[in-house]
């Protein structure tokens, strides 16, 4: 690296951290804030639902005089019965109640009978927080009553409740407490990458549309240095601070998990040095595509508003693998780690599941991404070169 280069980067890392603005909307917002949300946010989700299920339950039942054995079953479980008289829909589309348990007229007269007798549990299947915490625990408790009343009757007649059972499943759950707690952090990925775009996102605005917009592009291009050179310059500087917001997210994961109640859920994640430097290591090379990227996005944008719309669309980019990656199940091939963006979600997953990352993997993840960022880098540079795209108006 010559020495222009290396004044060009030193110039613009300096201007931008005078910008306090811009490093609060950068860095401190992908780096640190959002990491911080997140742990607070799981803690409370959390808790709410453990609370929830470790609570005392209350049944909302209307017509319990109709089943004096199920009411008394309930009681013996702990189960408080709050009678409920109206419309069980209205009740709970109003959120008046989370679920309400109707025991029609007939249950006395057709249980007697030996024959399935009906109770109705109406509920919101799509309600939010710890609301179906509520109606599992109403659920189970229904279908343990109506198991235990079937064997019963089964014993009565002298056949073995065994009968029923034709099948028996031996169920045995291979994952682990880490590959566990990676369920809930699953947007880690997209976390780190949308922390490391955003880092960058500023400056890559700024050197390109922002000089646009303040007339002073043209005079930087009389000085005696290659427009090359100056592009470098200013991709390293961008590269710098995408390089800094990724390991300031990285370190505030690392502070933040500790008060993640994992371990209450049976869980654990490992965020030791090792696991940091093979996330560093991995996410490293997205920097120098994503300066790139938004720097060539940048140059067609004719304001520095402009480009700020153009170059926060790309923040859907890590968005896409993410996602697909929370939705679906993938079995990872050679061929996906050589994909940037996507080579680094699969490995992040690999990591938090605990599983062992080949270091073919890690070679080719690091390989598709510099290449992808050598050849957009490239692109800019052409791009920079052009008259009518410096200074379109």
């Amino acid at each position: 690296m010559n020495k222009q280069i290396l004044v060009v980067t030193k110039k613009e890392i300096t201007d931008n951290f005078r910008d306090r603005k811009t490093l609060m909307s950068s860095i401190f917002m992908g780096a640190v804030f959002m990491p911080v949300i997140f742990v607070v946010m799981m803690n409370f989700i959390i808790n709410m639902q453990k609370d929830k299920a470790e609570s005392q339950l209350e049944m909302t039942i209307m017509g319990a005089a109709n089943a004096q054995s199920f009411i008394s079953f309930l009681r013996t479980e702990n189960v408080k019965i709050k009678e409920f008289s109206g419309d069980p829909k209205s009740a709970i589309l109003n959120k008046d109640e989370e679920a309400v348990i109707v025991i029609p007229d007939t249950f006395s007269e057709t249980f007697a009978k030996g024959t399935p007798a009906k109770i109705e549990v109406y509920y919101d299947a799509t309600a939010k927080g710890a609301v179906n915490v509520t109606q599992k625990r109403i659920k189970s408790l229904i279908n343990e009553y109506s198991q235990t009343i079937g064997m019963s009757r089964l014993v009565l007649r002298g056949v073995s409740p065994l009968i029923l059972r034709a099948i028996t499943v031996e169920s045995h759950d291979v994952s682990t407490a880490q590959s566990k707690a990676a369920r809930i952090m699953t947007f880690l990925p997209y976390a780190l990458i949308l922390g490391l775009f955003m880092g960058s996102m500023y400056l890559a605005i700024d050197t390109m549309a922002g000089e646009k917009e303040r007339n002073s592009l043209e005079a930087l291009l009389l000085n005696p240095i290659k427009r090359s050179d100056l592009l470098l310059g200013k991709l390293y500087a961008t590269v710098t601070y995408g390089l800094i917001t990724m390991a300031l997210t990285l370190i505030t994961f690392k502070l933040v998990m500790p008060f993640m109640p994992l371990e209450e859920l049976g869980m654990s994640l490992n965020l030791g040095v090792k696991t940091l430097s093979i996330l560093t290591i991995v996410l490293a090379p997205l920097a120098v595509l994503a300066a790139s990227l938004q720097t060539i996005v940048a140059t067609f944008s004719k304001s520095f508003k402009e480009a700020q719309t153009y170059v926060n669309l790309l923040i859907f980019i890590p968005m896409v693998p993410s996602m697909a990656l929370m939705l679906m199940p993938v079995k990872e091939k050679l061929w996906m780690m050589a994909v940037p963006i996507l080579s680094q979600n699969l490995v992040i997953n690999q990591i938090m599941r605990g599983d062992d990352v080949a270091i073919i993997s890690i070679i080719a993840s690091i390989a598709g991404s510099l290449i992808t960022g050598f050849v957009l880098t490239l692109l800019a540079i052409k791009l920079y070169k052009r008259e009518s795209m410096l200074f379109s108006s």
